[in-house]
């Protein structure tokens, strides 16, 4: 079966779905969270998504300062890690790397 490759836009917008996903499961499940709330993290990437502010200037998708320092779960690490995918992607296809 052939698989027809997703335009920029559209796989930014599929990466942004995944790590939204993702921050709604850890939020979810207490036993996942290492620091705090994600919550306010995830109101900012569902409106970053919604007016495809990657598509401006203001681009950067701004984290929560603990995330990514030590002592996250697993899961945020793999959150995280999905996050600096996307900004190299848009990094690289949006704005000429």
């Amino acid at each position: 079966m052939e698989t027809k490759a997703m335009n920029p836009e559209d796989h930014i917008q599929h990466m942004l779905q995944v790590i939204i996903e993702k921050t709604q499961s850890i939020i979810k499940d207490s036993n996942k969270q290492s620091f705090g709330s994600l919550e306010y993290f995830l109101g900012h990437i569902v409106e970053y998504r919604d007016v495809k502010q990657y598509l401006t200037d203001e681009w950067h998708i701004r984290t929560p300062r603990w995330l990514g320092e030590y002592g996250n779960t697993p899961e945020e690490e793999d959150l995280l890690s999905d996050i600096y995918r996307l900004q190299a992607y848009i990094t690289e296809t949006l704005k000429g790397g």
